[in-house]
């Protein structure tokens, strides 16, 4: 790029000055051409008044360069100057001309014109004009391979300063790899594109060291989340092999079933979320009732609070008091994937069920142009600090880290991610007396 820049340069410069030069010259060279022309036509009105006092022989006599010429071609009368040159007249010197005197070269500019005895020829000095164009001609030959060498060099020089910061930030990025992305290119500060592209450098490599961060630790997560059931499985079997009879085969089918169960819901999840990471959640749109999907969800709540109270050994942490309200539902339509938003209120339903002490409450209404679905639980209530941090993956709040209590830790943000490729938005809102509401916003038009 800078050989190129040089070269370019070089070459607009060149072609620039020269066209320039050549302009100037012929420009100059018309301007003298002029002035010689005025000078020897001055000079030919001066010897036609002597002639027309004094007659031919006043030539004689007279300074300056001047030839009265017959009709013959013989010269009737001349100045001292012209005394010993032969016959100047011709056509051609009517509108002026270049000539050389024959005897010693002199260079002068001659016009004529015809007077009563013959043609009057009257030259003025051309030595002047024709040096100044020489001169200007050599000077501008010479100063162009110069200025060209000189834009070559300057370029080259500026060039190369301006580009030693990106093969600066070349030589720092080459040296970022996997293994660590947290290492930065120095910013120049010096507020220009090669600055900002310092800046925009450290921003990609920070998006790529979180991105990395947060999938090391998805798969620590994942890994620590598979290991659970499957050495609860492992640890039933074995006492089963070591033991027999001593673990009855209900018991050992149902833990079997509850930490394949588990598993299962764990790798579904997991599944989801790396098809949303690479963009590819494909949604199967179409007109779908919300309330219809909120209601269902409730009745899918109450069977399981009516389950939980029926079996009185069952290990869940739902109460049989608690009290599913569904009165807040309302008509709400809203292009969706109706398998994906049933996730999110299974996904949001599981948790409040799980956090509440004695009511969750579903709803579903319309504002402006977006559709609001809320499941909301009066449980306790979440900080400001952990808000945010509920929608991360794998993160379990300090009150909500056992296993039973916990869940996975993938279930919100499953519900953030389904929500966000339907073009809406997942919050949480304090209930009022205690409690926490979840608000999920979709939009009426996509």
């Amino acid at each position: 790029m800078r050989a190129r820049i040089t070269v370019i340069a070089s070459v607009v410069v060149a072609v620039t000055v020269s066209a320039g030069a050549v302009g100037f010259a012929v420009v100059l060279q018309s301007t003298l051409l002029d002035q010689a022309t005025v000078a020897a036509e001055a000079q030919l009105d001066r010897f036609e008044s002597l002639i027309d006092v004094s007659g031919p022989s006043a030539l004689d006599d007279a300074d300056g360069f001047a030839q009265l010429v017959g009709d013959d071609g013989r010269v009737l009368a001349a100045s001292d100057d012209a005394d010993e040159v032969p016959a100047l007249a011709d056509s051609e010197f009517e509108g002026g001309r270049e000539a050389t005197l024959p005897e010693d070269d002199d260079p002068v500019f001659i016009v004529s014109s015809e007077v009563d005895d013959g043609v009057l020829v009257v030259g003025v000095d051309d030595e002047a004009r024709r040096e100044a164009i020489s001169t200007t001609a050599l000077l501008l030959l010479a100063a162009l391979p110069l200025l060209v060498a000189l834009v070559a060099v300057t370029c080259w020089v500026v060039v190369g300063r301006a580009l030693r910061p990106v093969d600066r930030i070349r030589r720092e990025t080459e040296g970022v790899s996997a293994a660590d992305l947290s290492r930065r290119v120095g910013v120049p500060g010096t507020g220009d594109e090669i600055d900002a592209l310092a800046v925009t450098m450290n921003r990609m490599l920070e998006r790529l060291d979180n991105a990395q961060s947060r999938q090391r630790r998805f798969v620590s997560d994942a890994s620590h989340e598979l290991r659970s059931p499957i050495a609860s499985m492992r640890q039933s079997s074995e006492v089963m092999l070591r033991y027999p009879g001593r673990v009855p085969v209900e018991e050992f089918a149902r833990t079997t079933s509850e930490e394949s169960q588990r598993m299962a819901d764990l790798v579904e999840g997991l599944l989801l979320l790396a098809r949303a990471d690479e963009h590819g959640l494909a949604l199967s749109t179409q007109p779908t009732d919300l309330d219809d999907l909120v209601l269902a969800e409730a009745s899918r709540l109450r069977a399981l609070v009516a389950a939980t109270s029926a079996d009185a050994d069952a290990d869940e942490v739902v109460s049989s008091s608690i009290v599913i309200d569904a009165r807040g539902v309302s008509a709400a339509q809203a292009p969706a994937d109706a398998r994906l938003i049933a996730r999110v209120l299974r996904n949001l339903g599981d948790n409040a069920l799980r956090h509440a002490r004695s009511r969750v409450w579903l709803s579903s209404t319309v504002h402006g142009a977006v559709a609001v679905v809320s499941v909301a639980n009066d449980g306790a209530n979440i900080s400001d600090a952990d808000k945010s941090r509920v929608w991360d993956r794998f993160e379990r709040l300090d009150d909500a880290r056992s296993r039973d209590q916990g869940g996975s830790g993938l279930g919100l943000p499953i519900v953030a991610e389904i929500v966000s490729a339907h073009g809406g938005s997942a919050q949480i809102v304090d209930v009022e007396g205690g409690g926490v509401r979840f608000d999920i916003r979709l939009p009426l038009q996509r």
